[in-house]
């Protein structure tokens, strides 16, 4: 008996690590994970339902500018940041419309409704959702961490794009941001 345990054990590791290897049925094909969108690239439009089942649409090229922000309630560094998030949206409004992209589903609306309400973000939330194996917004634009925040010109060309920690540089550095992207710059990535 005892040495049956062990035996199971290791083949469950071995299992594992077998899996982890090899590419994921909902990975292969059409439906691969893209690396997140660069200056220069066509940004997807999208439409999500906020916590009121309210539409929350994203197309791009409709000639405004456009901050898409990708986060989660239960990211520290979102939570961190997503008050300058907010501040970018009053100051920067009238040049640059924000739509945020909260990462955490239907399953989490309660959760995310709370902390909308706390911090009375000035800019619409819409919750991602699954269509197939894929979410609906964040893995076309290539997102693999929170926050993530993309800037898309009014053509619907993304001019730059900034994950986790970046997102702090784009925050101290959006009043030259958003001068390069009413010039036509591309302002980073």
């Amino acid at each position: 008996m005892t040495s049956r345990v062990p035996w199971k054990a290791g083949a469950a590791v071995l299992a594992l690590l077998l899996s982890a290897s090899l590419p994921s049925p909902s990975l292969a094909g059409e439906g691969d994970l893209r690396p997140l969108l660069s200056a220069g690239e066509k940004a997807p439009g999208f439409s999500l339902r906020d916590v009121d089942g309210n539409e929350v649409h994203f197309p791009p090229g409709d000639g405004r500018p456009a901050l898409v922000v990708f986060w989660s309630v239960f990211c520290p560094m979102c939570r961190e940041l997503m008050p300058g998030i907010g501040d970018f949206a009053v100051r920067h409004g009238a040049a640059v419309r924000v739509i945020g992209v909260n990462l955490d589903g239907s399953r989490f609306a309660g959760s995310v409704r709370d902390y909308l309400r706390e911090m009375a973000l000035p800019f619409p939330v819409g919750l991602d959702a699954l269509r197939g194996d894929l979410f609906i917004a964040s893995d076309p634009f290539g997102v693999e961490k929170t926050p993530t925040a993309v800037l898309v010109d009014g053509g619907g060309t993304v001019r730059g794009a900034w994950a986790a920690e970046k997102v702090r540089e784009f925050l101290s550095e959006a009043d030259s941001i958003v001068a390069a992207l009413q010039k036509g710059a591309s302002p980073g990535k």
